[in-house]
């Protein structure tokens, strides 16, 4: 009879596989639901004219976006049409799964809504918002009265002191 020594490491390497794939049979692809709501990541860059917003929407076409702005939240959602598998044979594997994306950017109020545009390329969504221009500062002649006749002064502005 052939005597090895017990080794702990063994059996926990062991459970550790026994663990995993427990964990992948209940989380498996196939135990989820067929349409999953994802958040869409975005990338919002700022200029004094504009904020350009852009999104990765891979596999969808532009009639499955909606693009909306009301009091000042741009929500951008997507929805791909349901996709019958019985169509294209029966899968071995299914990984890529079905999916909604939605996702809410608040905006400043100093945005035009009525300008704001979108573009879909190679699966890339491209939204321009356009920026409102601030006003400008603007130097106010202050008078004095004198009798009947106004004299005004200028002087230099002022330089207000940092806090």
């Amino acid at each position: 009879m052939l005597v090895s020594r017990w080794n702990p490491w063994t059996e926990l390497l062991s459970t550790q596989g026994h663990v995993e794939q427990l964990f992948n049979e209940a989380f498996s692809q196939s135990s989820q639901p067929e349409s999953v709501v994802r958040t869409l990541p975005l990338d919002i860059r700022q200029t004094d004219e504009a904020f350009c917003i852009e999104a990765s929407l891979p596999g969808f076409t532009p009639a499955d976006v909606e693009i909306t702005f009301d009091e000042n939240v741009l929500t951008i959602r997507g929805v791909r049409p349901h996709d019958d598998a019985t169509d294209r044979g029966g899968y071995v594997q299914r990984e890529r799964q079905l999916s909604s994306v939605h996702r809410h950017v608040y905006l400043p109020a100093q945005v035009k809504a009525e300008e704001i545009t979108a573009g879909f390329e190679n699966g890339v969504l491209t939204i321009r918002v356009p920026r409102e221009l601030k006003a400008q500062p603007k130097r106010i002649p202050v008078s004095i009265a004198l009798g009947e006749q106004a004299k005004v002064i200028t002087a230099p502005a002022v330089a207000a002191a940092a806090v």
